[in-house]
């Protein structure tokens, strides 16, 4: 008797005689149709009414989707039954085909023939993971990524092929793009679409593959459907932004040149009239907000923008948020304005970004103190060599721009940053003599101060004096400016101290002295301290400066001297954090020297910085036996064979080598109020005759070079 073969059967029996396994594609046709279901003619009934005892098949309410060269319909279910009986099928050849083989090499009978099993067995085997996948991918359509919770619809689904291919065959990406396509065009992201993106924004096999699937039109496309007027407070529409953007960025340079150029092809301005559709612009940017990408790609969007701004400006949030994204980019920052003579000027003096210059400010930064070195030269400048190139331009600008009237469009806070980051060239043009005649680039080493000088900023004194005039009277911009110094000092002091140990005499030493002088007597004069008379009360910026000061008095010997210079911003973020939190206590009660005298001041500072440098170096002797002149041997209360680090008047660390910083020299928190026994023990030593000759031959010559120094810019 012959059995009827099983339904669905997705194989077609080979041809009589044939010794070859019938002709399949390598991937079995991933769309099985459910062949629709025979017409049910009446069969005849025992009261012969004609009426069937077997209930009609249930009739969808719907017709299935059309199905057309790019869609298949696909019915999950009967994808699942399919696969199944293909994976028995796969059993029963695999058991089978071995058997007869046997049989037939028994009987000594050709079996050539039973390849075909063998293939037809392979070909089930490379098939059915694609029909899983795919049934997979409707799942995740219809209710991994979307908001259904009833499960997959009864019946064929539509199932778009080529966005299958495009999708990597990734469920996924398939599910995702689908999903993002349906919010494109009803302006609503679902809620659950939108957490399953969020959660694979750092997946850069499904970045990849989605940002492919999308395409870089309909990536721009969706972005700026999420921008406009009625999107200002819409959460969804933000949180749809930080996932594209971050999306696009752990795609990165995987999508190749080809993509971001067409993402940015309708921000090409020529042949538009210098017109562009500024959401366009914006979604493009604000997908630079979230994301990290190549410095090259980078630039190219930024100059492209920037292009499109210069003809027809474009919403200052759009450009705000470039230079954002320029500001977490040093290279791309530092090639956007180096690379156009024009465009510092241009930002500088001409476009306003409406942020009140936080945006310019951190780009600026980035492209002047991200890369500090003495590598190239002139001709092949560096990195280092175009970041001192910018910093002197920046200067130079801001200073035409203050002498022409109008508010500066970059942040006091981030110039005072840069300024810190060419301390050691504000010491120098306050101390010499002679303006450079251009702005541009030192390359020359100063005889006193060790190692090989970066390449640095050439400064007209007058147009420098302006700006940080200007920057000062916000004291944010006057502490990180001041910090550095101090740590400058540190440095200079440190390097002079060292030629004495070596017996090189203080010449270094009291040189450094007098450039020291100038910089802090320039810097302290354009921040309003330097000329302030007897009785005078000071103004509002004044007072903060002052607060600033003292500050650094107390703190001047906690700022790390051992720091890599120059210095970044980071550094002076780090330095800057020390005085805030100085300022936050009562800075006034701790300060030392005339309350009305920037210079007094800063004189207790340099000689902290230099006793400090001096000991560090052991000019004055050794720390254990304490020598004479070493502040162990003269604390008082100090009883023969005591160790000096346990006496209540000691004022250097373990050591023997290091001064106390203020907040030990002076207990605050003492049960009867501050105790500041360690401090005047330390000017007890310092002042009063114990540090014996070594500071004696230094002090007078030191305070007569920092005092010429200042007084070319205060009393």
């Amino acid at each position: 008797m012959t059995h009827p073969s099983p339904s669905p059967s997705p194989l077609a029996a080979p041809a009589p005689g044939s010794s070859s396994a019938p002709k399949l594609s390598s991937v079995p046709s991933p769309s099985p149709q459910p062949s629709p279901p025979a017409v049910s003619q009446p069969s005849p009934t025992a009261s012969g009414t004609g009426e069937s005892r077997t209930p009609a098949h249930p009739q969808p309410t719907q017709p299935p989707p059309s199905v057309d060269g790019e869609y298949s319909g696909i019915d999950p279910a009967a994808m699942d039954d399919f696969e199944r009986v293909l994976g028995r099928a796969e059993d029963t050849l695999g058991r089978n085909e071995p058997l007869i083989r046997r049989a037939l090499e028994r009987l000594d009978l050709d079996t050539s023939g039973l390849s075909a099993l063998r293939e037809t067995r392979s070909w089930i085997g490379t098939g059915r993971p694609d029909l899983r996948r795919r049934s997979e991918t409707i799942r995740k359509e219809q209710t991994g990524w979307g908001a259904s919770s009833g499960g997959v619809p009864a019946g064929p689904v539509a199932f778009d092929e080529a966005l299958y291919g495009k999708a990597a065959r990734d469920p996924d990406v398939y599910a995702a793009t689908t999903r993002l396509a349906e919010a494109a065009k009803s302006g609503e992201i679902d809620e659950k679409t939108l957490a399953e993106l969020e959660k694979r924004t750092g997946d850069a096999t499904f970045a990849t593959a989605l940002m492919n699937a999308l395409g870089a039109t309909r990536f721009r496309g969706l972005m700026t459907d999420t921008v406009g007027p009625g999107r200002e407070n819409d959460k969804q529409a933000k949180r749809l932004q930080t996932a594209l953007g971050r999306t696009l960025g752990t795609a990165g340079s995987k999508l190749g040149k080809v993509w971001y150029d067409e993402l940015t092809s309708d921000l090409d301005p020529s042949g538009k009239a210098g017109y562009t559709d500024w959401k366009r612009g914006y979604a493009t940017v604000l997908a630079l907000k979230h994301g990290t990408f190549g410095s090259v790609f980078l630039l190219t969007i930024a100059k492209k923008i920037d292009a499109c701004d210069r003809q027809a400006p474009l919403h200052p949030n759009v450009m705000a948020d470039l230079m954002g994204a320029l500001g977490r980019d040093p290279a791309a920052a530092q090639d956007f304005f180096a690379s156009d003579p024009s465009a510092l000027k241009h930002y500088l003096t001409e476009r306003s970004l409406g942020d009140g210059g936080e945006a310019l400010g951190k780009a600026l930064e980035a492209a002047t103190l991200t890369f500090r070195d003495h590598d190239g030269s002139p001709d092949k400048p560096s990195r280092g060599y175009l970041s001192a190139k910018l910093a002197s331009e920046f200067v130079h600008l801001e200073a035409g721009r203050i002498t022409n009237g109008g508010d500066s469009f970059v942040k006091s806070v981030s110039t005072g940053r840069i300024l810190a980051g060419y301390i050691g060239d504000i010491d120098r043009v306050a101390k010499g003599g002679r303006d450079p005649i251009t702005s541009g680039v030192q390359g020359a080493d100063s005889p006193s101060a060790s190692g090989q000088d970066p390449w640095g900023a050439q400064f007209n004194k007058r147009e420098l004096h302006r700006v940080m005039k200007e920057a000062f009277t916000d004291s944010g911009a006057f502490a990180p400016v001041l910090a550095a110094q101090t740590a400058f000092t540190g440095l200079l002091l440190d390097y002079g101290a060292v030629e004495m140990s070596k017996g090189r005499g203080d010449a270094v030493l009291l040189a450094n002295a007098k450039r020291i002088g100038a910089g802090f007597g320039m810097i302290t004069d354009a921040a309003g301290l330097a000329k302030i008379d007897q009785g005078k009360e000071l103004d509002e910026a004044q007072t903060r400066n002052m607060k600033v000061l003292t500050a650094v008095v107390n703190t001047g010997l906690a700022i790390p001297q051992k720091a890599a210079w120059p210095i970044g911003a980071g550094v002076i973020g780090a330095w800057t954090g020390l005085l805030e939190d100085s300022l936050k206590g009562d800075a006034e009660d701790r300060a030392r020297g005339d309350a009305n005298a920037a210079v007094d001041r800063t004189r207790v500072l340099l000689h902290d910085l230099t006793a400090q440098a001096m000991l560090k170096h052991g000019l004055f002797g050794s720390a254990e036996p304490p020598d004479k002149t070493h502040p162990w041997a003269s604390l008082e209360g100090m009883r023969h064979g005591e160790d000096p680090r346990k006496n209540p008047n000691n004022f250097l660390e373990d050591d023997g080598r290091t001064l106390m910083p203020m907040d030990k020299l002076v207990d605050e928190k003492a049960a009867g109020g501050p105790d500041d026994r360690r401090l005047e023990a330390y000017e007890r030593w310092l002042y009063g005759g114990l540090s014996g000759k070594p500071w004696q031959d230094v002090e007078d010559p030191l305070d007569q070079g920092f005092t010429n120094g200042f007084a070319r810019y205060g009393a």
